[in-house]
């Protein structure tokens, strides 16, 4: 290969915010003369999402068949020429050596977040080219990760306390064995990853049979639009005035992700009641938000199981909201974000079956001290703590 190309950032965390300027250099190593007829590099945002449908009609005679349903939306689009020939040359040589050129591009604000899904991404990308007169394109796609700030302050009510109800009959038909009620509440509704979500849950036990553990859990729930064959759908990253012109056409698929779950093993004897605190450590992930084709929100579940055969779980949940920076809390000391990659639950989805490169991983805020005070940070393990082996037992041999 006569020569090799590559786009550097600025920024090595490679993480950028709405409003921002995405700034770096594409470096041109050459070891020999050649013609080119310009270098561009392109910044991109688009928001894709897409699956496939089994529909039945009368012209197939009742036989189903695929349909497609997609959508994209675009909220960056630049182009820059970082290198073109003089003036009244469409093609001029570039000498060998390492050619180093700027470029600099503006987010716009209000673009959602990095997102990788099951039926829908939103990804940034730099896309560096070398036209060549006679010969096949060369280029290089770097992807980026922008991460619009979440201020959990500014949501109205991420400090309000939430909580939730549920009461069922267990068993079935002939075989019910009573009612259990399950009450869950949560002392505020915003946290940041890295906290912790206090639980309190207050069960009464009304049925003739026992409950034999609780689980608790936090679920990503993400929505997605599309439309049929891709039209009608909006492209420009403005939400459509009136969807109802085109509902029709129009497709919203749900997944519901899992990622950190605890499970409570409990005896809780018919006809009694029973209160108890659970606790759930939030990993890295996608704050809450909504754009126009792809929506991502939390909720923590319990879900009680109840020693029959049939209708043996009760379960609640309640709506929180993940933000990047935590709510003000003059008790906790000042915490410093790290950036992760996502907690490995998303290779446990159909997703991982598609060959997505590791580059496409997204990175998120992350608090790993977050509660933790600044004794705890700072004091240095004491001597005592530490086990060594006797002087008298050390020797040259070891």
């Amino acid at each position: 290969m006569p020569f090799h190309l590559a786009v550097g950032l600025s920024n090595c965390e490679q993480i950028f915010e709405p409003g921002g300027t995405i700034e770096g250099y594409v470096t041109f190593d050459l070891r020999e003369s050649i013609k080119v007829k310009a270098i561009r590099i392109s910044a991109e945002g688009l928001a894709t999402t897409k699956w496939l449908l089994s529909e039945s009609s009368k012209s197939s005679h009742g036989r189903s068949r695929e349909v497609s349903y997609s959508a994209k939306v675009t909220y960056l689009d630049e182009d820059q020429m970082v290198w073109k020939p003089s003036e009244g040359h469409s093609k001029s040589s570039v000498f060998p050596g390492i050619h180093v050129y700027p470029f600099k591009f503006q987010i716009p604000i209000g673009v959602p977040p990095s997102f990788e899904g099951d039926h829908g991404n939103i990804r940034y990308h730099l896309k560096a080219t070398v036209e060549r007169p006679w010969k096949t394109n060369r280029s290089i796609t770097r992807y980026l990760t922008i991460l619009p700030p979440k201020d959990l302050n500014k949501e109205v009510t991420a400090g309000e306390e939430t909580s939730s109800w549920k009461t069922k009959n267990v068993g079935f038909f002939l075989f019910r064995y009573g009612k259990v009620h399950l009450e869950l509440r949560i002392p505020k509704k915003g946290y940041v990853p890295g906290e912790t979500i206090w639980i309190e849950t207050n069960i009464d036990n009304a049925s003739s049979r026992p409950i034999l553990k609780a689980e608790c859990y936090l679920i990503q729930q993400c929505r997605f639009l599309a439309y049929r064959y891709g039209i009608a759908g909006p492209t420009d990253g403005r939400r459509a005035s009136s969807l109802s012109e085109n509902d029709r056409y129009l497709s919203r698929k749900r997944d519901e992700i899992k990622i950190v779950s605890v499970i409570h093993e409990m005896h809780i004897e018919p006809r009694t009641e029973h209160k108890s605190k659970m606790k759930l450590k939030i990993p890295c992930t996608c704050p809450t938000f909504d754009s126009t084709l792809i929506h991502v929100e939390y909720f923590v579940v319990v879900k009680l199981h109840v020693k029959c055969r049939l209708r043996n779980t009760v379960k609640a949940e309640c709506p929180i909201i993940i933000g990047s920076k935590p709510l003000k809390d003059e008790q906790l000391t000042p915490r410093t974000p790290i950036y992760q990659e996502v907690a490995t639950f998303s290779a446990l989805t159909h997703r991982s079956m598609l060959s997505v490169d590791e580059k496409l991983t997204p990175k998120y805020v992350y608090y790993p001290k977050y509660g933790r005070s600044r004794d705890e940070e700072d004091e240095p393990p004491s001597l005592s703590d530490l086990q060594l082996p006797p002087i008298d037992s050390l020797s040259d041999d070891d």
